[in-house]
C-alpha cells in the first residue's frame, strides 16, 4: 500500500509560484534598472523614451566647440587685411566645408577684382552668441558681432548678425553657410 503524502501539495505549488513570480519582478527591476542607467549616461530630447529614439543631447563641450568655431569665421571674416589679401582668404578658407570654400572663392574672386586699399585693415569684436539649434552633426549659431574697417578713404563700422550654420566634418565643425538676420 501506498501511503498519502504527508504535505501539504497546495502550498508547495503556492511556494513555488511566489518564487517564479519573485524571480520575474527582480529579472524585471534589473532591466529597468539598467535602461535607465543607460538613458542617464546618454541623455537625449525625448527624455520618457524607453526606446531611446530621440536625437542625443550634445555635451557642454560639443556646443562650446561649436559657437567657438562660429565666432573665430566671424572674427576672421571681419579681419580682412588689404595688406595680405592671400593671407585673409586662407585664414577664412580653414573654417570653411568645401561646398562653402567654393562660394566664398567665387565671391572673394570678384572683391579681388576691385582695387584692394593696402592700406584696408578689419577688426571684430563678438557681443553676443547662442546655438540656435544643435545635434550630433549640425548646428545653427547667432552670432553678434561688430566690424570696423580703416583704410585711406576713411572708417567704417558696421553692425552684423549672423545665422551660422556648421557641418562636422570628419570630426571638425566648419562652417557651412552663414546668413544675415535682424
Amino acid at each position: 500500500m501506498t501511503e498519502a503524502p504527508t504535505g501539504d501539495t497546495r502550498g508547495a505549488g503556492a511556494r513555488s509560484a511566489i518564487v517564479a513570480l519573485s524571480l520575474l519582478l527582480l529579472v524585471a527591476a534589473i532591466v529597468a534598472s539598467g535602461v535607465l542607467v543607460y538613458r542617464h549616461a546618454h541623455p537625449a530630447d525625448d527624455a520618457l523614451s524607453f526606446s531611446g529614439g530621440g536625437q542625443p543631447i550634445p555635451s557642454e563641450a560639443q556646443q562650446h566647440a561649436v559657437v567657438a568655431v562660429a565666432e573665430q569665421f566671424c572674427l576672421r571674416m571681419d579681419g580682412v587685411d588689404g595688406s595680405d589679401v592671400e593671407g585673409y582668404k586662407k585664414r577664412v578658407s580653414e573654417l570653411l566645408t568645401t561646398k562653402q570654400k567654393a562660394k566664398f572663392a567665387s565671391e572673394f574672386a570678384q572683391f579681388q577684382k576691385l582695387a584692394v586699399d593696402k592700406t584696408l585693415k578689419g577688426t571684430g569684436t563678438v557681443l553676443a552668441s547662442g546655438i540656435s539649434d544643435m545635434d550630433s552633426d549640425s548646428a545653427t549659431v547667432l552670432v553678434a558681432h561688430d566690424s570696423t574697417v580703416k583704410a585711406t578713404s576713411g572708417t567704417t563700422e558696421r553692425h552684423y548678425r549672423w545665422s551660422v550654420s556648421l557641418r562636422k566634418v570628419h570630426g571638425t565643425w566648419l562652417v557651412d553657410d552663414f546668413t544675415p538676420v535682424s
